[in-house]
């Protein structure tokens, strides 16, 4: 740049400043950027460490704007990554396709590979679907290495790893699969619901005083993102009032001899309009009292269904492992 200026210098000469003023003018100024470019580096570090500190207190500022799902649409979030797919996507499945699928009702649905009972029993051999009773699906980390393959009746299933997760979409329509799978992206800092890739670490209990408005939920399972959603707004108040009454983390025990392979942690977080209040809770189904609460976080994609036992196209499931 500095070649540049010289050389029109030497050719504006007559009307002109010297070249050294002029280049100690630009040399300023490159100085000045680069000082201003550090300093707001320095704030925006500084910042992040102030929300950290604010939220291991339990009070954070409401999480920033993300991009609204297209009408009819909704994001769906799971490890690192979310994508969108539509509203009537509504049957949530944990455990492999297509096996998980046929041992529940056919509808299009969305699943999840994650921690269920019968895992080590469980021996799909199955590549599709049987033609009549094949509806769409998304299956988040699914065993299908990216790809496509094609089947009968017109039904493609494509799978693309993005951000460490594998996605897997049948559908028997091209353009609705390319735009499920061309919506997804990387969970850089937190998802549309406001829940991050990994469970953040849980600060003094704390719950709002004043009236719940919205909420969100992050379902975590070995420190990992499962699911997030929101909740209706005709429910939270009613989840923030359920979460006041239990005043500390859902823990009271395991039941004797009862071994849960899939616990589950959630960071509910409560809204109250300016501030953010994240409620921690741990459950598993080995304790002894099941809090009413629950009932209002395991919906939707928080109540996934799992195999039936016993089902399993290659061969009957005999034992459950513990």
């Amino acid at each position: 740049m500095e070649r540049l200026i010289a050389d029109s210098l030497t050719k504006h000469a007559a009307d002109a400043p010297t070249d050294d003023h002029l280049l100690a003018g630009i040399h300023a100024r490159l100085h000045r950027r680069r000082t201003h470019r550090a300093i707001g580096a320095v704030v925006v570090a500084a910042a992040a460490v102030a929300t950290a500190i604010t939220a291991s207190h339990g009070i954070t500022q409401p999480p920033p704007a993300h991009e609204a799902p297209a009408p009819g649409w909704r994001w769906e979030s799971f490890k690192t990554v979310e994508v969108q797919v539509p509203s009537s996507w509504t049957q949530y499945i944990s455990g492999p396709a297509p096996c998980t699928f046929m041992a529940n009702s056919a509808v299009p649905s969305i699943g999840r590979v994650n921690g269920w009972s019968a895992s080590r029993e469980y021996t799909c051999r199955t590549p599709v679907i049987p033609l009549a009773q094949r509806q769409p699906y998304l299956w988040f980390d699914d065993v299908q290495k990216p790809g496509i393959k094609r089947y009968d009746g017109g039904w493609t299933e494509e799978t693309r790893a993005i951000g460490g997760v594998k996605l897997s979409v049948l559908t028997k329509d091209d353009a609705l699969r390319q735009r499920v799978l061309n919506s997804a992206r990387r969970i850089t800092d937190t998802d549309y619901y406001g829940c991050s890739p990994t469970k953040p670490t849980a600060g003094p209990t704390a719950t709002p005083t004043s009236r719940v408005t919205t909420a969100s939920i992050c379902e975590y399972w070995h420190g990992s993102l499962i699911a997030s959603s929101n909740v209706p707004s005709a429910t939270a108040p009613a989840l923030g009032t359920g979460l006041r009454a239990l005043n500390q983390p859902v823990d009271p025990g395991p039941l004797p001899g009862c071994v849960d392979p899939e616990p589950r942690e959630y960071v509910v977080l409560l809204h109250t309009g300016d501030r953010t209040w994240p409620v921690h809770l741990s459950y598993s189904t080995c304790v002894r009292d099941r809090p009413p609460v629950l009932n209002l976080i395991q919906t939707g994609a928080h109540h996934q269904l799992q195999p039936a036992t016993g089902f399993d196209p290659a061969k009957p499931i005999t034992s459950i492992p513990r």
